[in-house]
């Protein structure tokens, strides 16, 4: 039976696309109907797909466009960013462009094109050259295929500048040449040696002689790839350096420091000293360069060989001449020994008028012979760099005094006036080598005396610079002398060397003076100059900076604050005075005699002319006369008056006419003393020699083989009241010593057969082997003057040792201090000739006024030896020596004794005897704070008497 077709509901999207055209009633729909609908659904879904992904593609098409043209404009700007010229060629060659160097550069793009041309085919790169402003240049040109997205094939042209480089690669050939043409005419060889990663050295350049050096050629020592080849190379080595130079050119690790070597080679021409350097260099990946050269120095070591060899023989002539100096010494201190010390004797004798000045005549010849054999040795020591200075605090106004005073009487002996000025501003209290700068200024004046036959000599002390903690001083001497030619000035500071050849027969000397004290000034940083004119006299200056001790001046309190008019017709005594009273503390106001003085004018001090009697009734004060007379203590009280010397000016002569004239007689007053009688000496005289000597008892023995020597000791000792027996040489004297109980041994260090130490070492070995209960004391008597000597007579078993020339006080003190207590009798004081005590040490000088050139000689020479003494201890402290300490501090102390009988005598005394006892060793640290108050006290010793009481 027929069937009515099903038809299912109709799709969703089919139904709502038929409710545009159909109505809501049912209308009955065919199968074609329905599939042309669904067709024109897909169309319309189909178109809509479509559109969208055209849209898509667009939209890639702008994004695509965009990045292309960013890229093109990068490229274009990374093309005209290069420094260099680049066109760009299109597939026939022709130019597609070009960038902005090319551009700017037109006559270098003009030759890129030209080249392009002229091969087109390259190959590439091509060097190539061209003008350019009218200086050829180099330069390389590239060109290179490049691809595009196009498809079409371009090509892009380069053009590096070479120029510079081209001139830096001919320089380094012209170097490498100049330097290979060099090293072939010298015996030199340079090289660079790369180490690799695998410790092989490779040799990446040399340059050089090697066969001179090695007797090899540059081929022999190089394998395959430049390797250095180290088996013909040990063999050219000699066998003594092998292993050093393998270590030379061994891998260095991480010891990149530059390494010399001097070896020795088998060249060609025999066996050659070679000096060789390397020096490494770090590279990337574990490589090491080594830069390097080797040098033929045979002839160097050669003349290094000689040189030694010479070295050698100067230091055998320096101490031949050492030697020589000590032999001299010995040989004319022992006649001077003779020569002073019976001059000596003579003037403790009643001699006449006559007979004194014909003493003093032979004493100045004495004096000088010493002088020029001490220039001789000083000048030694300076040349041998043996000579130090010792600082110490000093015033240079005392300074200045000592000074003037020991060389016053020479001068006043020519009647030559003696000038002397210390300006105000020096400082009271500088440090330095007083020794030396006194050595300095005593020559100086030496020699300003010696060729002066009229008129006078002056020494100025001046301040050229002060900056709070030193003083730059001026020292200048003047003479009114003969003068020196300008022509003849420049060498007189040589050694050995005077104005004129006919000088050291008329005037004497040696020529080293000058010398000396250029050297000691330049030790000191300082300078010496001078300035002379034929015949109108000379000048020396001496510049030297000195640190400041104290600024004021040492001076009595009871003076300062007082007024001082200073009415002289002498302008240049004015000012000298007048600076003194200032450095005193006095106000001071200069009037000449020919200025009136005004009305109601009132001062404590009026200093005039001798002369001068008015201006004293025309003002109330007190008066001192200010007299070119030379006054040996520089102050003289009569007629009621106050006399003071200009002749020279002295600060504490100064001092002591301030206090005199005021009457002041507390602790601060200085007495005048009373000047010496016409028929005594001059001070400063050895014949003038100290009263009241301590006398001795018992027998000693001497060894002395100078005949003039053995008559001078067997007088001294007697005038000490001493007997002795004396033998020429050390055998006898051993002999004598085993057959006779002697109290002391004095003995020569230098006698033909046994010499002193000889025998001094002997006769203690004689002591332990024959169990002595006592040990002997032995004194050296030696002329040697040079270093070393103290401790040369330690060690051969002396006790203490005596310089020559041998003078009475000395000798005593040094017997003194060796005898046994009950051989020495006590000295008893004595008076002067105003009833005062004397020195117990020194008879008859009651004080440095007494007899200040005197005094002043004597304490020169103390603090000159005391400074070297207390070296020595100090060095035998350090070296842990008691022997050398109680040696050095034995030899101090008996010096020491002559000046002082304080505290510090005492307290040396005391470690004297603890270092001869069992605690030696326990004192020598106490010895160090005693050296400084020694020190102290010779600062004390070396000032005024008004600061030593002040003080």
């Amino acid at each position: 039976m027929p069937t009515t077709p099903r038809l299912s509901p109709p799709r969703p999207a089919a139904a709502a696309l038929s409710l545009a055209w159909i109505d809501n009633q049912a209308i009955p729909v065919s199968g074609a109907t329905l599939m042309l609908a669904a067709l024109l659904i897909l169309v319309a879904v189909a178109a809509l797909a479509l559109a969208w992904r055209l849209q898509r593609q667009a939209e890639k098409l702008r994004v695509a466009e965009a990045e292309l043209a960013i890229q093109h404009a990068f490229s274009r700007d990374a093309l005209d960013a290069l420094p260099y010229p680049v066109l760009i060629l299109g597939p026939d060659g022709s130019e597609a462009g070009l960038n902005d160097a090319a551009r700017t550069h037109a006559v270098a793009a003009d030759a890129m094109r030209a080249a392009l041309r002229e091969r087109p085919d390259g190959p590439w790169p091509a060097e190539i050259a061209y003008a350019e402003e009218g200086a050829e240049r180099q330069a390389l040109l590239w060109k290179q295929p490049v691809g595009s997205d196009d498809g079409v094939s371009r090509t892009l042209a380069l053009m590096q500048d070479i120029t510079a480089f081209r001139a830096a690669e001919r320089m380094a050939q012209v170097t490498d040449r100049g330097l290979r043409e060099a090293v072939q005419h010298v015996p030199v060889v340079v090289f660079n040696l790369l180490r690799d990663a695998s410790g092989v050295r490779h040799v990446t350049f040399s340059a050089g002689d090697v066969r001179a050096l090695f007797g090899l050629d540059a081929a022999d020592l190089l394998g395959d790839g430049g390797v250095l080849q180290e088996r013909p190379l040990k063999e050219r080595i000699h066998p003594d350096d092998v292993d050093a130079f393998l270590r030379l050119i061994a891998p260095v690790g991480s010891d990149l420091a530059p390494r010399s070597l001097d070896f020795r080679a088998f060249g060609a021409e025999g066996l050659r000293w070679i000096h060789g350097m390397l020096a490494p260099r770090a590279l990337p990946g574990g490589e090491l360069r080594l830069a390097g050269y080797f040098i033929d120095t045979t002839e160097l070591n050669a003349r290094n060989e000689a040189l030694r060899i010479a070295r050698d023989v100067a230091e055998r002539a320096s101490k031949a001449k050492a030697d020589f100096l000590a032999t001299m010494s010995h040989e004319i201190r022992t006649p001077m020994n003779g020569v002073i010390g019976m001059l000596e004797l003579l003037g403790r004798t009643p001699v006449n008028a006559e007979q004194r000045e014909l003493l003093r005549a032979v004493e100045d010849s004495a004096g000088v012979l010493l002088q020029v054999l001490n220039d001789i040795l000083d000048f030694s020591k300076l040349e041998a760099g043996d000579l130090r200075l010792d600082e110490t605090a000093f015033d240079p106004r005392v300074l200045a005094d000592n000074v003037a005073s020991v060389m016053a009487a020479r001068a006043q002996s020519k009647g030559l006036a003696i000038r002397l000025a210390v300006d105000a501003t020096v400082a009271g209290t500088l440090r330095g080598d007083s020794v030396r700068l006194r050595q300095i200024l005593l020559n100086l004046l030496s020699n300003a005396i010696k060729f002066t036959e009229r008129g006078s000599v002056s020494m100025r002390m001046v301040v050229l610079s002060d900056d709070g903690a030193r003083q730059q001083l001026r020292i200048a001497v003047t003479d009114t002398g003969i003068g020196i030619p300008k022509e003849r000035q420049a060498n007189l500071f040589s050694p050995f060397t005077q104005a004129e050849a006919s000088t050291s027969r008329r005037y004497g000397g040696t020529g080293l003076g000058l010398a000396i004290c250029r050297h000691l000034a330049q030790l000191m940083d300082g300078t010496i100059e001078l300035s002379s004119e034929p015949g109108a006299g000379t000048t020396v200056v001496f510049d030297v900076r000195l640190p400041v001790e104290r600024r004021e001046a040492s001076a009595p309190a009871s003076l300062h604050g007082r007024h001082a008019v200073v009415r002289l017709s002498a302008t240049e005594a004015a000012s000298a005075v007048g600076e003194h009273l200032k450095s005193l503390g006095l106000t001071v106001e200069l009037a000449p005699p020919g200025q009136p003085l005004r009305e109601g004018m009132a001062a404590s001090l009026l200093f005039v002319d001798p002369g001068d009697r008015d201006s004293e009734t025309r003002l109330s004060s007190h008066v001192v006369a200010v007299t070119d007379d030379a006054v040996s203590s520089g102050v003289q009280h009569r007629d009621e008056r106050t006399y003071l010397s200009a002749n020279p000016l002295r600060w504490q002569a100064m001092v002591r006419a301030c206090l005199t004239a005021l009457e002041l007689r507390d602790d601060e007053a200085y007495l005048p003393t009373s000047d010496l009688q016409d028929d005594e000496p001059p001070a400063g005289l050895t014949t003038a020699s100290p009263r009241g000597l301590s006398t001795h008892r018992g027998c000693i023995l001497v060894a002395e083989d100078h005949p003039v020597s053995q008559q001078l000791i067997r007088r001294q000792l007697a005038v000490l009241g001493l007997d002795c027996d004396i033998v020429d040489n050390g055998v006898d004297a051993f002999e004598a010593l085993s057959g006779h109980d002697y109290a002391l041994l004095l003995t020569d260090c230098n006698m033909p057969g046994m010499s002193g130490y000889e025998l001094a070492t002997a006769w203690r070995r004689h002591e332990v082997q024959g169990g002595a209960g006592s040990r002997l004391p032995i004194i050296a008597m030696t002329a040697n003057a040079l270093a070393g000597e103290a401790l040369r007579v330690r060690e051969a078993g002396m006790d203490d040792v005596l310089a020559k020339p041998l003078q009475l006080l000395p000798l005593s003190q040094k017997l003194g201090q060796w005898l046994p207590a009950a051989n020495l009798a006590a000295p008893a004081l004595g008076t002067d000739r105003q009833g005062s005590e004397t020195h117990p040490l020194l008879p008859g000088m009651s004080g440095p006024e007494d007899s200040p050139a005197l005094y002043s000689d004597m304490l020169l020479a103390f603090t000159s030896a005391s400074h070297d003494d207390l070296a020595e201890l100090r060095r035998s402290v350090a070296h842990r020596d008691p022997a050398a300490a109680a040696l050095s501090l034995h030899r101090l102390l008996g010096a020491l004794q002559l000046f002082s009988d304080g505290p510090v005598l005492s307290q040396g005394r005391q470690l004297l005897e603890n270092l001869h006892g069992t605690s030696a060793l326990d004192t020598l640290p106490r010895l160090a704070p005693f050296a400084e108050d020694v020190e102290r006290l010779l600062t004390k010793l070396n000032r005024s008497p008004a600061d030593q009481r002040a003080g």
